[in-house]
């Protein structure tokens, strides 16, 4: 094939300018974002508790999430931090859910 192209010199040239053309005519229309909109299947909660220990945010915030939580559809792990002051609860969800579905809703208020 190399020797082909180097008797051809004109359909070599033809081949490379196409090449070309089609990378500067992909390259217009690719769309390029700065900072790209993910849609990661995650949700993260944290509740500042000031002045408490851990074993109190978890008792006192962690564990109280955790049971309104759990009987969500949709809600494949959770895991949770206490740490001082703070606590955390990453709730994975389920592929392709609506994770803002219960945005606001009772069920997970009372």
């Amino acid at each position: 094939m190399i020797r082909w192209f180097t008797e051809n010199g004109v359909a070599a040239n033809l081949l490379a300018g196409i090449i070309i053309i089609a990378g500067f005519f992909i390259a217009s229309t690719m769309k390029l974002e700065l900072f790209p909109n993910l849609d990661l299947d995650t949700v993260k909660i944290n509740v500042v508790y000031p002045g408490a220990a851990p074993s109190e945010v978890e008792t006192g915030i962690i564990e109280l999430i955790e049971d309104r939580i759990q009987s969500i559809e949709g809600i494949k792990k959770i895991n949770a931090y206490a740490s001082e002051n703070i606590g955390t609860v990453v709730v994975e969800v389920e592929r392709g859910y609506d994770k803002k579905k219960y945005k606001g809703s009772d069920k997970i208020r009372n």
